[in-house]
């Protein structure tokens, strides 16, 4: 009756040609010890055998379920998709080549039921190569106010990390888009903005395959994409913040 009760999470993982590291992904949010969940991935037409290891899940865990594009849609259509089967209330997203803490979902979810103004949670992560290697770790504002200064993907949030609260913002407003350049995940933040605060748990609970390095990197070669992005969330989402504050932490990286 217990198990009952419990709000059911969304997990969303959109796959494409990652056998490599697919089953540990997948292991990962299998055993986490918050069990009301639900796994939601979508192959994106892979080559190699990352279907065969997704029926393989979804044959023995009745919480996978699996999907297939017909054809190659790319991250944005596949993330949309995804969002479209979610049953839960509460939603994040996995990358397939992540590793998953045991105890991520229960702690973030028990975060945000003892925290109702908080639309969005994510964590501390560690930062892994190819071959597992550890290769740095997160260090998060934990606070809204300062994830506010900067809701950047890799800068104030690791979106992987990202726990959202469905219930407090509109049915539709999920949904990530193509024009936005190359900041979709940092996109999505932006939307929710005006709906709650955002909070970060000091706890490591998420390892992330990247360079943390190059989302420095990133910001500074697209940053007509970043400016754009900046300009749009203070028309479309009530943005107040300053130029200057906004691009603070690429300014201190120089």
């Amino acid at each position: 009756m217990k198990t009952v009760n419990k709000p059911l999470v969304s997990i969303l993982l959109p796959v494409h040609n990652c056998e490599r590291f697919l089953a540990d992904c997948l292991n990962s949010l299998i055993k986490q010890n918050y069990r009301q969940i639900e796994i939601i991935a979508i192959d994106d037409k892979s080559s190699d055998k990352s279907l065969k290891i997704l029926r393989n899940f979804a044959k023995k865990y009745k919480k996978v379920r699996i999907y297939r594009n017909i054809k190659r849609y790319g991250i944005v259509m596949t993330l949309n998709r995804l969002l479209r089967k979610a049953k839960g209330d509460y939603i994040t997203f996995m990358s397939a080549k992540d590793v998953a803490t045991r105890s991520r979902i229960k702690r973030q979810i028990d975060f945000l039921l003892g925290n109702s103004g908080v639309v969005a949670v994510g964590s501390q992560c560690r930062f892994m190569n190819d071959k597992g290697k550890i290769i740095g770790k997160s260090d998060f504002p934990r606070e809204n106010q300062f994830i506010y200064a900067s809701p950047l993907h890799g800068i104030s949030m690791q979106f992987e990390t990202v726990l959202i609260n469905t219930t407090l913002i509109p049915k539709d407003l999920l949904c990530f888009k193509s024009n936005s350049d190359h900041f979709i995940y940092s996109d999505v933040l932006m939307k929710l903005l005006p709906y709650g605060k955002f909070a970060n748990l000091p706890l490591n609970l998420h390892f992330h395959r990247n360079d943390p390095k190059a989302y420095f990197g990133d910001l500074r070669i697209h940053l007509l994409s970043l400016i754009k992005l900046w300009i749009k969330s203070i028309a479309n989402y009530d943005y107040q913040l300053s130029f200057k504050s906004f691009f603070s932490p690429l300014l201190k990286r120089s």
